[in-house]
């Protein structure tokens, strides 16, 4: 996988010079962002408790031809030293109200196209329940007021365990908690109702089911996990829901804890409840004023928190206050987020009784990117 890594910045870079003198048979349309970050983290030293870095750089190509359609992003992330596809998927459609897409796509699970309007997104993307891509293909039903999706993943985008060097949280193999995702299975329903005058509601549930299997026993687990949410848009004002629960069945080693599973992303894994629930709760205010030159100006707070019933349990959480705005071919986050016992957060896992550091962090995270 680490040569998979150190070829494909090589092969895009050929694409990309070769695309001039093909862009009149090629479909396909360039975008991306490059992007620095300004943190402020109160639980480290204060040597190096503030820093300002370049962040990353994103390459997008997409493109349709007649009835199919395809798009495709790769990261380079330098602050975490690593590269990783984030999707590369097709879509055929078939109608107006139905398409059926594959490859390395979105698993169809909670509010979409996600859960968060802040950077770093909430606890949900931690847990591996929120912008999560995985292998395989969804169908993608629209009819009246209905949006149905149904999916099926093989395994995850890269079908190694061992694999930290990836944007989605996905099952890790972390040397002693060795599980895989080996089949999943996702429902989605969402209903939107003009109920109010002015206003738009969404209304909608999600349903996953996947086979886990542990690497030292080969043997297969399960996992179960579903979601009801809401997103209430009145005038310049959104309000979105969701409760989720999930559940963990391993089928770990005799005398192995089965209260937990290893998760990793971002070159890290750690450790997470194996069962538990989460919460999400989000006020955005979208200002209606124009400016000279500024523009999409949003404000939000953000609440999202995990619990679990476990007997190492320990409630993790996220609290985001922000806002985010447009300027001219710039676009800006300002987060201020205090976190509990939250691994994104200096903490050392999630919804457990790790020990380390579990009191309230903050971080203050300002970015800076232009998206093309």
């Amino acid at each position: 996988m680490r040569n998979l890594h150190f070829k494909l910045p090589v092969l895009l870079t050929s694409i990309l010079v070769a695309l001039p003198s093909q862009a009149e048979k090629l479909p396909v349309d360039i975008g991306g962002h490059i992007r620095v970050n300004y943190g402020h983290l109160d639980w480290q030293p204060s040597q190096i408790r503030d820093g300002f870095e370049f962040e990353s750089i994103r390459l997008n190509l997409s493109g349709e031809s007649e009835q199919f359609s395809y798009k495709a992003e790769y990261r380079w992330y330098e602050n975490t030293e690593f590269d990783t596809i984030r999707y590369a998927d097709l879509t055929y459609k078939y109608s107006d109200d139905l398409s059926i897409t594959g490859g390395i796509t979105k698993v169809p699970f909670g509010l979409l196209p996600f859960a968060s309007n802040n950077f770093w997104f909430g606890v949900n993307y931690y847990i591996g329940l929120e912008d999560d891509y995985d292998a395989g293909f969804t169908t993608n039903y629209k009819t009246g007021n209905w949006e149905l999706h149904a999916g099926y993943f093989l395994n995850d985008e890269y079908n190694d365990a061992s694999e930290s060097d990836r944007y989605s949280f996905d099952l890790a193999d972390d040397g002693e908690f060795r599980n895989q995702e080996d089949g999943q299975l996702n429902l989605r329903a969402n209903y939107t109702g003009k109920w109010i005058r002015g206003a738009t509601t969404d209304i909608g549930a999600s349903y996953q089911y996947g086979n886990i299997l542990n690497l030292d026993t080969m043997d297969e687990g399960d996992m179960t996990a579903y979601a009801v949410h809401l997103r209430h848009i009145q005038g310049d004002f959104k309000v979105e829901l969701q409760y989720t629960d999930f559940d963990y069945d391993l089928a770990a080693p005799e005398g192995q804890a089965t209260d937990r599973v290893a998760l990793s992303s971002f070159t890290f894994p750690f450790l997470m409840a194996s069962e538990g629930k989460s919460y999400v709760a989000n006020l955005v205010y979208s200002i209606p004023y124009q400016f000279e030159a500024v523009s999409d100006v949003s404000c939000y707070s953000e609440y999202s928190r995990v619990d679990s019933d476990v007997a190492a349990a320990k409630k993790s959480s996220l609290w985001t206050n922000g806002c985010s705005f447009g300027w001219d071919k710039l676009f800006v986050y300002v987060d201020s987020i205090q976190g509990e016992n939250m691994w994104f957060a200096g903490g050392p896992g999630v919804a457990l009784d790790l020990g380390g550091l579990q009191d309230t962090t903050h971080r203050l995270n300002i970015s800076l990117g232009i998206y093309f």
